[in-house]
């Protein structure tokens, strides 16, 4: 346990400004447009209006109902939320891509193997890595971004007159909004599963250019299935091996030929109409979806594979 903590906290310290910085400047980010909102809103305020316009709106905020607050707010948390989701796959998608082939390229891998470290336990700290410590730090980094905005935000309130505990936090579903962006998170990495094995494979597999194999194999594969499929509808092909194989490379290339899996044409989702419970409920009862369990058989395949792979190549 002591050792695979270690790996764990190998991954932190070597990208951690990935894994920690990224999504406080996103935060950042937010802020400082927030800032230049306002400030530009109140120097065309003051050439406009002496001043008074935005007091004056700021004032009528406290007669809006709260319900419709707390919808607007729940629409910027979600908002936020789904650029975290989508910035986090991107960080994890070229974390794993390099993870088994950079330490190859440097010839840190000679040093790792002369330790007491199995590759499956490198291996499966990596994946680890992805599916449960970076989504817990963007977690707790969207939190630390949500509470500073609203804090600038107060300000600003308190600036014009305006209670900001009243209109503001009060109004704010902390633990809806935050518990959907964790499910959302744990319910992307299920989803993501086969293609983060995937790319653990193609990263110790490759010997150069990992991201030639990890994406062009899967887009070549779904290019074949999608001519077999043509082909077939129009009765010009039609044998029974050549359909058994397509039926197998189908099930395997579901998660890179339908993105992450989600039946989007049978999800109802409207950010103005549905709550954040529906929205969990949501996510989970895709996690009940028969397509998963081909994805996680895929994943257990690859990820066995890049094990297998890295315990005999050693150098680029």
């Amino acid at each position: 346990m002591n050792t695979f903590k270690a790996l764990l906290m190998r991954e932190y310290w070597e990208h951690r400004g990935a894994f920690l910085k990224t999504p406080l400047i996103i935060g950042a980010i937010t802020i400082v447009i927030l800032l230049l909102a306002y400030f530009t809103t109140e120097r065309f305020d003051l050439k406009i209006n002496s001043g008074q316009a935005i007091e004056l709106g700021a004032k009528q905020l406290e007669n809006i109902d709260p319900e419709k607050i707390t919808s607007a707010l729940d629409i910027f948390m979600l908002s936020t939320g789904s650029l975290y989701h989508f910035v986090l796959f991107i960080v994890i998608f070229f974390f794993l891509l390099g993870s088994l082939y950079d330490d190859r390229k440097d010839g840190s891998i000679l040093f790792w193997k002369s330790l007491p470290v199995s590759d499956l336990q490198t291996v499966m700290s990596k994946l680890v890595t992805a599916i449960i410590v970076v989504p817990l730090m963007f977690t707790a980094c969207l939190i630390i971004s949500h509470l500073a905005f609203y804090l600038v935000l107060s300000v600003l309130l308190l600036f014009n007159g305006v209670n900001p505990f009243t209109l503001l936090w009060a109004n704010i579903d902390y633990i809806n909004n935050w518990g959907a962006f964790l499910i959302g998170c744990l319910a992307q990495a299920a989803w993501a599963l086969p293609i983060y094995g995937w790319l653990l494979f193609a990263s110790s597999f490759s010997k150069r250019r990992p991201f030639l194999l990890a994406v062009f194999a899967p887009l070549l594969a779904g290019f074949v299935w999608y001519w077999y499929n043509a082909i077939v509808e129009f009765n010009v092909l039609k044998i029974g091996v050549l359909k058994t194989i397509g039926v197998l490379m189908a099930k395997a290339t579901t998660p890179f030929t339908s993105g992450l899996g989600f039946d989007f044409e049978n999800v109802d989702f409207d950010p103005t109409q549905q709550t954040n419970l529906e929205l969990i409920r949501t996510m989970l009862n895709g996690l009940t979806s028969s397509n998963i369990y081909y994805g996680l058989l895929f994943a257990a395949v690859v990820i066995a594979l890049a094990v297998y792979v890295r315990r005999f190549r050693n150098t680029t």
